[in-house]
C-alpha cells in the first residue's frame, strides 16, 4: 500500500457512521451507571493514567472479574469511556473494572503494557481477599485489545488470566510506522514487529474470544483473522465473531450478551488468514 492508502485503511473514523457522536453517547451512558452504581476506585501507581473504576455486583460472590482496557490508539481516552459497559456485566452478576493506562506521547507502548500488567495484578491481589476464587478475565477494545494479548506474551506474562476478549483489536503494528498515526508513538520497524502480537509465538495464551464489527475497517478485520489462524496453529482455543450492521466504535453498545459467552469454546473450522502483503 502506499502511505495515503495505508493511512485510510488503519483510520477507523474514516470507516464509522459518526464516531464522535458515538463516544459522547457512551460517555454519557458511562456518566449515568457512576450515578447508579458508583465504581470503587482504585490505584495501581502513583502517575497519571494509573486508576481503575471497579464495579462490584451488590451483593454475593461475583461470578468472575472482567479488566477492561479502552481503545484511542494508546494516544486518546481513558477508563471513564469504557465505563458504560459494565452495565450488562454488572447485571449478569459479574465483577467489572475500567482501567486507566499512561498514554503517548508521554508514555511508550512498552511502558503502557507493563502499566496494564501492574493494574491486573492490583485487581487479582485486591479481590482475591475478598472474593476467593475469583476467575480474572482480560478485555480491551482496539488498541485496548492489543494491549491486554500483549500483557500475556513474553516474559514476564500476566498469568491466571481465564481467558481473553479482543474487539476490534490490531495485532500488528509495522503498517502504522509510515502513517500520521505513528507520530506520538515513535515506533520503528523494529519496535513495532517486537510490539506486534502476530509477530511473536502465542504458545501459553489463555482462550480468545475475538469480535469485529460488519463495519470495522478490513485490515483489522484481516489482523482478527490472522490472530485466529496463528492462534489455532498453536492449538489455543480461539474463536472469532462478526457483528452485523457495526462499526469500529458503536460495536461496544451491541455486547450485551458477551457476558454469557466467556470463556470462547473451540471451534471446528475458522477464517483463513490473507497474505501479510494484504495486511500491509
Amino acid at each position: 500500500m502506499a502511505g495515503a492508502e495505508r493511512e485510510q485503511a488503519y483510520l477507523p473514523s474514516r470507516w464509522a457512521r459518526a464516531p464522535q457522536a458515538t463516544l459522547a453517547r457512551q460517555a454519557e451512558l458511562g456518566v449515568r451507571l457512576r450515578e447508579r452504581h458508583p465504581p470503587q476506585p482504585l490505584r495501581y501507581g502513583a502517575g497519571a493514567g494509573e486508576g481503575i473504576n471497579l464495579f462490584v455486583p451488590p451483593s454475593g460472590q461475583p461470578r468472575g472479574l472482567m479488566v477492561f482496557l479502552h481503545g484511542g490508539y494508546w494516544q486518546e481516552l481513558d477508563a471513564s469511556a469504557t465505563d458504560f459497559l459494565a452495565e450488562s456485566w454488572l447485571a449478569a452478576g459479574w465483577a467489572f473494572a475500567s482501567v486507566d493506562y499512561p498514554l503517548a506521547p508521554g508514555a511508550s507502548i512498552e511502558a503502557m503494557v507493563e502499566a496494564v500488567r501492574r493494574a491486573v495484578t492490583r485487581l487479582q491481589d485486591a479481590l482475591s481477599a475478598r472474593y476467593p476464587g475469583i476467575r480474572v478475565h482480560l478485555g480491551g477494545h482496539s488498541a485496548g485489545a492489543h494491549l491486554a494479548l500483549m500483557s500475556c506474551l513474553g516474559e514476564p506474562r500476566l498469568t491466571a488470566i481465564d481467558s481473553l476478549w479482543l474487539i476490534s483489536g490490531i495485532y500488528d503494528l509495522r503498517p502504522l510506522v509510515d502513517t500520521c498515526i505513528n507520530a506520538p508513538l515513535g515506533l520503528d520497524h523494529g519496535r513495532a514487529a517486537q510490539l506486534s502480537p502476530l509477530c511473536r509465538s502465542l504458545q501459553g495464551l489463555p482462550p480468545l474470544g475475538l469480535l469485529c464489527g460488519e463495519h470495522d475497517p478490513p485490515a483489522f478485520r484481516a489482523q482478527s483473522e490472522c490472530l485466529v489462524q496463528q492462534a489455532r496453529a498453536a492449538d489455543l482455543p480461539c474463536r472469532l465473531r462478526l457483528r452485523d450492521g457495526c462499526d469500529h466504535f458503536d460495536i461496544l453498545e451491541r455486547l450485551a450478551d458477551e457476558p454469557h459467552h466467556l470463556p470462547p469454546a473451540i471451534p471446528t473450522t475458522g477464517p483463513s488468514c490473507p497474505a501479510s502483503g494484504g495486511v500491509a
